[in-house]
């Protein structure tokens, strides 16, 4: 990599998916941005990991872990140390006109310290990389922000986004397709014969409303007085019809939204028909070899702009002035590993550099079972890739249960296997077995009760969800948000937008990209 400037505009540490997003828009900017983190790849949270990796970081021991990571470094001074003495041994062979010189034998390496993934996933790291697992799963918005910043920024020259195939709900334990249509409504199984009618007034009001035109306005509903509870009454939705579309349309994990001002809800609706829109099938699309091309993506995007990137550097330190604001940061020199101080006035960074201080605080827990399948999910019609919802009221909890399915036509694993997920935020935290609460998810799945087949695995984790304390505008030091519960990445592009704002002291309006720096 390039030497390292003495100052920065930004220093983003971290990663993951916003932290990118911002580190390409500001370097796009013509900004000088730093952008370091403490793993040895990209991503952070929203990264996706071959096999070898996913077993490493869920099946081997913290002491495993560590004893890896000293395994490597000593790898990396025998190498250097062999490579200096075979230049050295090179040269007096030159000199002294040895034309027989060969280079000496290898150094013998210090032997992997935990165990390789079973052989059904791959016998080598050629096979391992055959898998791309996210380990934030979630789907994009085919008409949403973040695939409209996509386009703006030109990521989409290096990624290709593919179509899910099916949106679900799941009723009495049995999935049935959302409708996004009147004609869907009609043929929905999902609702009563009576709701159908209202329910295809509500969708019509939905695919023909527009902010400026009051006559596609309705005449007893005002977005920012009626509640939403009061809108669904006024469109003569019952308390199921109401319940589904708040949780598989407006994507709502659980009911507060009810009781708020009914716009968000709306427009959340608008944009779930309109993303329908795009393809049909669904309202989702996903990028070929998983999640992890995106901030890989994004990265590419600073980097062309004159962004600098390092890898396998923690935070060590952010520095201070006499009136309290950044003036710096601390970090071991990528290649070097020396104590390196850089300039800045500003530092965005995610929360997980945050632990165990009072810059962040806790919002809850996710649990997040990412599974390996050899079958498609019974009921979505043998779908290659799916949404499904679980909504809280059909397992007597408050939060929904979320399922996503992918298979290998989106790159992200062999061929004959499928990987899902199932989420929910955890409800009893104090059971010592969140795991339990997505039963019903691994029922769907059919591993419920701990069944897995020969080549099927469950890599289960509990997530802290952590927010800022305070807006960063004190110090400049800008903290975003946990990835939470959702489905989709909408609200990490509000976090993106609200970080901006916060940064600049103006909205985010990204151009469109017509002019390509030399790559």
């Amino acid at each position: 990599m390039e030497d390292l400037n003495a100052e920065y505009d930004v220093v983003v540490v971290g990663t993951g998916l916003t932290e990118c997003i911002l580190s390409g828009v500001f370097g796009s900017e013509g900004k000088k941005v730093l952008n370091i983190d403490a793993n040895s790849y990209y991503g952070g949270e929203s990264a996706s990991l071959n096999m070898f990796d996913m077993w490493k970081k869920f099946r081997w021991t913290e002491e495993q872990r560590r004893k890896e990571d000293e395994r490597k470094k000593e790898i990396e001074r025998l190498e250097n140390e062999e490579r200096e003495a075979e230049d050295k041994r090179r040269a007096a062979a030159k000199e002294a006109g040895d034309d027989s010189y060969k280079p000496g034998p290898k150094v013998p390496k210090p032997e992997q310290v935990g165990p390789n993934p079973p052989e059904v996933f791959g016998k080598d790291a050629r096979a391992w990389n055959q898998w791309h697992i996210s380990l934030t799963p979630k789907f994009l918005m085919a008409d949403g922000e973040l695939t409209r910043i996509l386009h703006q920024t030109g990521v989409t020259q290096y990624i290709d986004l593919l179509s899910v195939h099916g949106s679900f709900v799941v009723k009495k334990g049995i999935p049935s397709r959302v409708p996004s249509t009147r004609v869907e409504a009609v043929k929905s199984p999902l609702v009563s014969t009576m709701q159908k009618y209202y329910m295809q007034n509500f969708l019509q009001f939905i695919a023909s409303y527009k902010e400026d035109d009051p006559t596609t306005h309705k005449k007893e509903l005002n977005l920012d007085t009626n509640t939403m509870r009061e809108a669904y009454k006024i469109f003569g939705l019952d308390a199921w019809t109401s319940e589904f579309i708040g949780h598989a349309m407006a994507l709502y994990a659980e009911d507060s939204y009810l009781d708020k001002p009914a716009r968000e809800p709306i427009e959340r609706i608008i944009l779930y028909v309109k993303s329908m829109a795009r393809f049909g099938n669904s309202p989702y699309i996903f990028p070929l070899y998983g999640l992890g091309e995106l901030p890989e993506r994004f990265s590419f995007l600073s980097a062309v702009y004159g962004g600098t990137y390092a890898l396998n550097t923690p935070l060590q330190e952010i520095l201070y002035d006499g009136n309290g604001k950044v003036s710096g940061v601390r970090f071991p020199h990528p290649i070097t590993k020396k104590d390196t101080v850089v300039k800045t006035k500003k530092v965005i960074a995610d929360p997980t550099y945050f632990l165990n201080t009072q810059r962040i605080r806790p919002v809850g827990k996710l649990v997040r079972a990412i599974c390996v399948l050899q079958h498609p999910v019974e009921g979505t019609d043998n779908a290659e890739s799916a949404q499904i919802i679980i909504p809280a009221s059909q397992m007597g909890r408050k939060n929904d249960i979320y399922i996503s399915v992918l298979s290998s036509i989106f790159n992200v694993c062999p061929k004959g296997f499928y990987l899902a997920s199932v989420s929910t935020m955890v409800e009893n935290p104090d059971s010592g077995n969140p795991h339990s609460e997505l039963e019903p998810g691994f029922e769907r799945l059919g591993l419920g009760s701990g069944r897995l087949g020969e080549k099927e695995e469950k890599f289960i984790q509990v997530v802290d969800l952590y927010e800022p304390t305070d807006d960063g505008t004190k110090d400049n030091v800008f903290i975003s948000r946990s990835y939470d519960a959702t489905t989709h990445f909408e609200t990490c592009t509000d976090d993106v937008k609200d970080i901006y704002k916060r940064v600049e002291g103006k909205d985010l309006v990204i151009k469109e990209r017509k002019d390509k720096a030399e790559e």
